[in-house]
């Protein structure tokens, strides 16, 4: 595990605690979560002073954030909580290798991942088979069924759309009666009944916002926005034996995604 020692001064608030006289603002921000990256780019739009303060957004996925720095006057990069498609099919490959069609339900904030996500499932051999919402819920469950006729199990990423709280239910219970395994990025999920999930856990976060920070400390460059660096996996038994699945525990599918040595 990776240990750093932070000499700076450093404090938590909510942005109307922040004092905007320009000796007193702070040489770093880092924003927890959209809301809170918002509120920044507003308020440095809204005082120079402020905009020329370096700032790192966290916690906030990466579909967000192009329409966030494009809005942002000075230098910005982020820690997204999205996992890299890479590591996402290599955890398909390593518990589910008998599965080949991979579906999945695209919408307004998953759209852009999908280029990689092609190339990375073409790179492992697995076959993209997919289904694009852009008109609403209502398209959520006629896109399912059509997905349903091809692919061997759901691949769910992370979209307010497709996967809302009030769609999750119903898009779990239909996929345990196709049979479909469902792999997410939600640990919540997992325990609602979706079959694996590669997560993002605060912990690994944490680590990770510690690491760009002192990356500015060290040189006072903002290192590139970039996804979670390590992941965290979940897996429920009980569905997994309902769906005649022999899956490694969840323990050994998180040490083979760190094993740079395995190649499935």
């Amino acid at each position: 595990m990776r240990e750093f020692r932070l000499t700076l001064n450093w404090r938590v608030a909510t942005w109307s605690e922040l004092v905007l006289d320009p000796e007193s603002l702070p040489q770093l921000v880092v924003t927890l979560g959209v809301r809170a990256c918002l509120q920044a780019v507003e308020l440095a739009l809204a005082h120079p002073a402020l905009a020329r303060v370096p700032l790192i957004a966290t916690l906030l996925p990466q579909a967000s954030y192009p329409v966030l720095a494009a809005k942002a006057l000075g230098r910005q990069s982020a820690v997204f909580i999205d996992q890299p498609a890479e590591r996402i099919v290599r955890l398909l490959r390593l518990a589910l290798p008998e599965h080949k069609r991979v579906g999945v339900l695209f919408g307004p904030d998953s759209l852009a991942v999908r280029p990689a996500l092609a190339r990375a499932l073409a790179a492992r051999g697995l076959t993209l088979v997919e289904q694009t919402i852009l008109n609403g819920e209502k398209g959520v469950y006629p896109a399912l069924r059509a997905l349903f006729e091809e692919a061997e199990l759901l691949l769910a990423l992370p979209d307010k759309l497709v996967y809302s709280p009030q769609n999750m239910p119903n898009i779990l219970l239909a996929a345990y009666r196709q049979r479909i395994p469902l792999v997410s990025y939600s640990a919540a999920h997992v325990r609602a009944g979706a079959l694996l999930a590669l997560h993002t856990a605060p912990a690994d976060t944490a680590m990770q916002i510690a690491s760009a920070i002192h990356q500015w400390l060290l040189s006072r460059k903002l290192p590139p926005p970039a996804p979670a660096d390590a992941g965290s996996v979940a897996v429920n038994e009980q569905v997994a034996r309902s769906l005649g699945l022999s899956l490694p525990s969840a323990t050994t599918l998180a040490l083979a995604l760190k094993s740079r040595g395995v190649n499935p």
